[in-house]
């Protein structure tokens, strides 16, 4: 599957990465079943079922060693007992 690359947050304390932006690089795959790649093998056909999503190539802004936001506010809801 073609990558596309992006830049992000990684959270050390629950392990999610949060993307901030995508750059605009791509990488090709190479792989005729992509439909994003230059070997794809249905070039001319409209309706062929390859994956046309890139998948995410990850580079790192900052490296936090807390828990992403999502995270600490279900934390504090269930230290708190708040149930929304």
């Amino acid at each position: 599957m073609c990558r596309m690359e992006c830049i992000g947050d990684q959270y050390r304390g629950c392990g999610h990465y949060v993307r901030a932006y995508e750059t605009g690089t791509t990488f090709d795959c190479g792989s005729p079943g992509c439909k994003l790649s230059s070997a794809h093998m249905h070039k001319t056909a409209r309706n062929c079922g390859c994956k046309s999503v890139y998948d995410d190539y990850r580079r790192v802004r900052n490296l936090f060693q807390t828990k992403c936001e999502p995270c600490q506010l279900l934390e504090y809801d269930a230290r708190t007992g708040r149930r929304w």
